[in-house]
């Protein structure tokens, strides 16, 4: 009697162990409502479309999953009848939960262009009035999913809402708030809950990882409101930045990538970076990293939130074949230029692979991003790229800016500017902005322009400037700290190389209302074009790395603007003024403060940045060793498991009949299909024969033995064509049952 109660104890233990069931305790309503306002408070602000009220959607998503609760209690886990009126209304319902479905994700999409800097076309909707549909449909499947979970004290999916909500957090989807931590209190009742049935070793180990990865979240969520508002942006660019880094960038490359706060000496080499087979050679910029935002300490591409709210503009302008990067290229189609185009083949040797490296005078657009705000091109990890472009220069360019006046009011130039006005209109916006520190050190340096200069003008007095001020030196050690770059480089050490002379020509530029960047790449000079032979293979070494400053010159786009001794081409000076195109500023750049208002302001802001920073990574690192962690457990069982079974294996036909009996009523019992076994004989011998085994003195042999093997093995069988790819999931690697 003792033998037989142990034996289907420990079934019915080990089942009622999965499935939790508890008939409704306080605890279970308790947990289901934190879960599901934590939920609503996470979710609802990501869209803006809905119009009801966290409040009031925290309440009704509650109760409906009280009613799922109930009805799980009342009509004996049954609640699942409650999914066929659903079915019913989604199928009535079903245009209108669609067209609903489609505003929520159109929330979603001009969130991800803001994170991206991407384009993401909206979906067509009949009528935003069809909202209610899809969120209270959705508000349903949410608020039943999370009543089962509580129900059978289910980890698994509360598991995936947390990488789900990592990944949201990450993304810059979702936002730390109260909502986050309501969540992750209802995930801690869960365990609680869950921990009262546990009493295993590897069961406790299982809560412990699971509690672990609900902590790491709790303190990912909120420990960034602590730290700092912005510490989780400022995390996501050191990582951005360090990924670059690894990912991309080679020992070899000489170039910062833009960062400037204690630059130290150019380390040039001789080492290949580019290789260029072209059917003429000439002097090019290739153009790589460009920098539009000046922090003081860095050069930065524009956030994608500050270029989010161009995504119509640029989805317009690259649907008719308008590109910062190309627009040279339309110019010479609307004059009818008779420029010579050329093909240059490029292949990657060791400079950084973020970047593609690309002429001025780019002739196709196949190699630019079409869904890219902004100017950008389909770059990273491409070792090798083939393209055309045209020849010429800075003296070219301008005299075809003199053949477009002329020629401004034919239809293809009409519409041409067009274009070119919406995009100079984006560009003034974006790139003439200062730190109030490099503007009150340009205030001091640079002469008051006493009204409209000329850029003829402005050159002049920024070659003065720089003559003045900074000497070339390609030793020189930057040690600026949390000073500004350029207040240092031109007021304290006042020696430089050209990322010093790039930088600051781009900001003296921006000063007098000349929209400008900060570019780094590769210069083949006039000389090396000379010496090559076309058609054959010419390498760019670590010493053709340059950093130059580019300005935007109205009706023909990007020009660039050379100021580093030594690189300076003599026909390019004077040129605005000679080839009769120059143009006119008024000195309208804009100021800003982006890290730094004073010294010690900067300091502070650093150093709680720093803090942040740190946190984050530690956090990180907590979450990764954690989810190894429970994947380690789960292959501990998963081994704990096997052994088991050739523990099963070699025991005698005595004590193995039993056990074999025992694993085949586990699997019945919990895959259900006790019911749907086609040989009910069999079923009953193997009961007679386990009753013989545990009660009877009979001595039992080996045929036995393989019998009952046999139909545990059937019965296994049985229950993996029966469960569903989900059951089959769980079955294996959580419960560990087959």
């Amino acid at each position: 009697m003792k033998k037989i109660a142990c034996n289907t104890g420990l079934v019915m233990t080990e089942v009622q162990e999965v499935t939790g069931v508890n008939h409704g305790s306080v605890g279970q309503w308790l947990t289901a409502a934190v879960l599901m306002v934590g939920l609503t408070g996470l979710l609802v602000p990501v869209f803006p479309s809905i119009s009801y009220g966290i409040i009031l959607t925290a309440v009704v998503e509650v109760l409906l999953c009280w009613i799922v609760l109930f009805l799980a209690a009342r009509e004996r886990e049954r609640q699942e009848l409650i999914l066929i009126p659903f079915l019913i209304y989604a199928i009535i319902c079903f245009g209108r939960i669609r067209d609903g479905i489609f505003c929520l994700a159109n929330d979603v999409l001009e969130l991800l262009t803001a994170r991206t800097g991407r384009i993401h076309l909206h979906y067509e909707v009949q009528s935003t009035g069809n909202i209610g549909f899809a969120v209270w449909s959705v508000g349903f499947l949410l608020a039943f999913l999370t009543a089962e979970a509580v129900w059978y004290g289910w980890l698994l999916p509360e598991l995936m809402m947390i990488v789900l909500m990592l990944a949201g957090l990450a993304g810059g989807i979702l936002k730390p708030g109260a909502g986050a931590a309501l969540y992750v209190a209802g995930l801690i009742l869960l365990l609680i809950q869950r921990g009262q049935k546990r009493t295993t070793k590897t069961g406790r180990a299982e809560l412990i990882a699971y509690g672990g990865l609900s902590i790491v979240l709790a303190l990912v969520l909120t420990g960034t409101v602590v730290l700092g508002g912005d510490g989780a942006s400022t995390a996501y660019q050191q990582w951005r930045q360090w990924y670059h880094q690894r990912v991309y960038d080679t020992k070899t490359t000489s170039m910062p990538e833009g960062r400037l706060q204690n630059l130290g000496t150019w380390k040039k080499s001789g080492t290949a970076a580019l290789s260029l087979q072209a059917d003429s050679y000439e002097k090019l910029y290739l153009r790589g990293m460009t920098g539009e935002v000046y922090t003081g300490s860095s050069w930065e591409e524009l956030p994608a939130e500050d270029r989010a709210d161009a995504s119509d503009l640029f989805y317009w302008l690259h649907k008719n074949d308008f590109y910062g990067q190309a627009m040279i290229r339309s110019v010479a189609d609307v004059t009818d230029s008779e420029d010579n185009v050329y093909t240059m083949s490029v292949q990657n040797l060791a400079a950084c692979k973020g970047h593609m490296y690309l002429p001025y005078g780019l002739e196709g657009t196949e190699l630019l991003e079409a869904d890219l705000i902004g100017d950008g091109e389909s770059a990273a990890g491409q070792t090798s790229w083939k393209m055309s472009y045209r020849s010429g220069s800075v003296p070219v360019w301008y005299g075809m800016l003199q053949k477009l006046a002329a020629e401004q009011t034919t239809p293809e130039a009409e519409e041409y500017l067009r274009m070119e006005e919406s995009y100079r209109e984006y560009v003034s916006e974006k790139d003439l902005e200062l730190t109030d520190a490099a503007k009150q050190t340009l205030d001091r340096l640079l002469p008051d322009s006493g009204g409209t200069l000329t850029l003829s003008e402005i050159k002049d007095r920024i070659f003065q400037c720089l003559e003045q001020n900074l000497a070339y030196d390609e030793n020189t050690v930057t040690v600026n700290g949390s000073q500004d770059f350029l207040s240092y480089t031109l007021e304290q050490k006042k020696k430089g190389y050209s990322v010093h002379y790039a930088t600051a020509a781009t900001l003296m530029l921006r000063y007098y209302g000349v929209p400008a960047r900060y570019v780094e790449g590769y210069l083949l000079t006039r000389d090396q074009a000379g010496q090559a032979v076309p058609g054959e293979p010419l390498i760019l070494d670590e010493t053709c790395a340059h950093a130059w400053a580019e300005y935007y010159l109205d009706g023909i786009g990007w020009i660039p603007f050379e100021t580093t001794p030594g690189y300076i081409d003599p026909e390019e000076i004077g040129i605005d003024e000679n080839s009769g195109a120059d143009q006119s500023y008024d000195g309208q750049s804009k100021s800003y403060t982006q890290q730094q208002e004073t010294m010690e302001q900067t300091e502070v802001s650093q150093e709680q940045t720093g803090w942040s920073v740190r946190f984050s990574y530690l956090i990180l690192l907590l979450g990764i060793l954690l989810l190894v962690g429970a994947v380690a457990i789960l292959m501990y069982r998963r081994r704990i498991f096997r052994k088991h079974l050739e523990w099963m294996r070699a025991l005698p036909p005595k004590e193995a009949i039993p056990a074999w009996y025992g694993y085949s009523v586990r699997l019945l019992r919990q895959g259900d299909v006790a019911e749907e076994m086609e040989d009910q004989e069999q079923r009953k011998a193997m009961f007679g024969l386990n009753e013989e085994a545990l009660f009877s003195s009979h001595i039992m042999t080996e045929e036995q033995k393989t019998a009952m093997m046999a139909y545990a093995e059937q019965v296994k069988k049985s229950c993996l064509e029966h469960w569903n790819r989900w059951e089959r999931w769980k079955y294996r690697w959580i419960d560990n049952l087959v």
